[in-house]
């Protein structure tokens, strides 16, 4: 734990140093002169070279020549604002991508590459927006992802340098996720659809030949035949808009026989593989395939049910079909490990409740306790895991909706939601066995979804932020002893692990210190952060890289909207990210340097 809470110190130290200058030259002071407008990117730039030339560790260094980096496209940004060069956006993104190959060949870095990589992306992108319109935009933009991973294995070759796996990786995703998306809806929708086909087969055959017959990544064959699995559906939705004009239920057959095909193509082609990172990766893949896969069959159902002229009628029919389907699917289908049933169940649920308050005009809070009791009788019942997850959460929207409707509390039902979950989550802390019990850990792991959302849907009634001020009126005033309340709940929770985990008696008051001092700043500024903060030290003490990353993201986003979102100008919010990366970078600092040895320590 001791390592995760440095290296979070020092990677976020540089993200809010580099957002503190990138705000500090975009408030572009007016009583400054050229000169120094331009000095201030112009030094970054050289700091981080000369940090990157000074330091040893090839993690510093990464990020030194990363910032420098960075500072280049700022400088470029500062340049065409003082001298008005009325250069269109693309040449800014191009020049940036020339000057960024310099590093990128000399320390050959994942972090660089991958940044040239997404800036070539981002010109190429405005600079097709001056030409075309609509989805072929991002389309032709994702491709040089895809021109990256078929030209860097031949120029790794040619010039024999080393093969940087993680970037590829990275390229890897990158390139997938965009490709699909926006290959998809180039497809459907606009006038370049021939095109965008033509375009789509070529790269999928021109990534899995050098990716997979000749690198052997299987990842690669893998998002390959999902590409294709997309792409067969795309293409059949263009048919049935331009082609035929037949009964919409004969194309979603058509839809789901390709998904069914991609799953079994895909399952098929890596039933040999015992990598478990690989196998782990397939069945993330399959899984959201066969979800996919699931929802068009319900929407098959539902088109042939109103083909047949039901009506509304058609949603408890849909309803009863999906829910006996969830409690067998397990059984016949042998689908233990999977998420369809679970996804049926839901669905089935939400289309009664639709039923149930559209159809019979039930109020909103019975339907919510019928859908309640029906998901308790089937926690007890179904042979599945996933229920466990939403075991909690579903309660705790009974409970909200219950106190608003049913009582005359003036207390914003959240405060209480979010009070019982930490309960829950301290008592879990201070009863370790609990965590022996994979049933009760997945109920804990959806009392924690709670208290990742709670928070971020409630950002700004949840501390001082001055944005939404006719919001934050509608709280109580007292609401203050609500909020002290709490904070101490997560600072005791917090030092507990702390004093619980750490066994350097120095160490434990510095964390203890530093953690009162970050619930003291959520508590006066932003209180949804004590949550997400806590949650990074739970799953730090649970060792869940799953569960780090989650809450991780979710402080990022919260804190993001603390600095982007208050009304602040641009040069306090600048100060206040430098000053917080530079805190960030001491804290680092001192426990590098101030614990030596506590490593081992853990």
């Amino acid at each position: 734990m001791f390592e995760k809470i440095k290296k979070f110190f020092l990677f976020f130290s540089v993200i809010f140093l580099i957002a503190g200058v990138t705000s500090f030259t975009a408030y572009n002071w007016a009583t400054m002169s050229n000169f120094e407008k331009l000095a201030v990117p112009s030094v970054l730039v050289i700091v981080g070279l000369v940090a990157y030339l000074l330091l040893e560790k090839e993690i510093y260094q990464n990020l030194a020549i990363f910032f420098s980096s960075f500072m280049i496209g700022t400088l470029f940004a500062v340049y065409g604002q003082v001298y008005q060069t009325g250069a269109d956006v693309w040449i800014l993104f191009r020049n940036w991508a020339i000057f960024l190959i310099i590093p990128m060949i000399a320390t050959g870095y994942y972090s660089v590459m991958t940044l040239f990589s997404i800036v070539v992306a981002i010109s190429t992108s405005f600079y097709l927006d001056l030409y075309l319109s609509g989805a072929i935009v991002p389309f032709l933009a994702s491709l040089i992802f895809g021109i990256i991973l078929m030209v860097y294995p031949l120029l790794q070759k040619r010039f024999n340098f080393k093969f940087n796996n993680i970037f590829y990786n990275t390229i890897t995703g990158i390139f997938y996720i965009a490709f699909i998306a926006s290959g998809f809806f180039a497809i459907v929708d606009g006038d370049y659809s021939l095109i965008s086909i033509m375009l789509y087969i070529l790269f999928v055959g021109g990534v899995y030949t050098i990716g997979y017959a000749q690198l052997k990544k299987i990842t690669i064959k893998i998002l390959s035949i999902t590409s294709l699995g997309f792409f067969g559906v795309a293409f059949i939705i263009k048919m049935a808009e331009k082609i035929f004009f037949i009964d919409i239920s004969l194309y979603i057959l058509l839809a789901l026989s390709v998904m069914i095909g991609t799953i079994v193509g895909i399952v098929k082609s890596v039933k040999e593989i015992e990598n478990e990172n690989i196998k782990k990766f397939t069945n993330v893949v399959v899984s959201s395939l066969k979800v996919f896969a699931f929802l068009l069959l319900i929407a098959l159902v539902a088109s042939i049910l109103s083909s047949l002229g039901l009506g509304e009628g058609s949603l408890i029919v849909i309803a009863i079909i999906l829910i006996v389907f969830s409690y067998f699917a397990a059984r016949m289908l042998n689908f233990e490990k999977d998420k369809i049933e679970v996804v049926a169940f839901i669905a089935g649920l939400i289309c009664l409740a639709g039923y149930l308050g559209s159809y019979l005009e039930i109020k909103p809070l019975t339907v919510l306790l019928i859908i309640t009791i029906i998901y308790d009788v089937f926690w007890f019942i179904m042979p599945t895991r996933a229920l466990d997850l939403l075991l909690l959460p579903l309660h705790y929207c009974l409970l909200g909706d219950f106190l608003v409707k049913k009582t005359f509390i003036d207390v914003n039902y959240y405060y209480i939601i979010i009070f019982i979950a930490l309960i829950i989550e301290g008592y879990s802390i201070y009863n370790k066995n609990l965590l022996s019990n994979e049933k009760v850990k997945r109920i804990l792991c959806g009392n924690e979804v709670t208290l990742v959302i709670m928070p971020t849907i409630w950002l700004y009634f949840m501390g001082r932020g001055s944005f939404i001020i006719a919001a934050l009126r509608e709280i109580p005033s007292y609401s203050v002893y609500y909020n002290m309340v709490f904070v101490v709940l997560t600072t005791i929770i917090g030092i507990y692990i702390i004093v619980k985990e750490i066994k350097n008696q120095t160490l434990k008051i510095v964390l203890s210190i530093m953690w009162i001092a970050l619930n003291y700043f959520a508590y006066s500024e932003v209180l949804s952060l004590a949550i997400t903060l806590l949650l990074m030290l739970i799953y730090a003490f649970r060792d869940s890289k799953w569960g780090l990353a989650v809450s991780t993201l979710s402080t990022g986003y919260v804190i993001s909207i603390y600095y982007f979102s208050v009304y602040k100008t641009l040069l306090d919010k600048s100060i206040a990210l430098s000053i917080s990366g530079c805190l960030l970078l001491v804290a680092y600092l001192v426990l590098k340097y101030g614990f030596k040895g506590v490593e081992d320590n853990e």
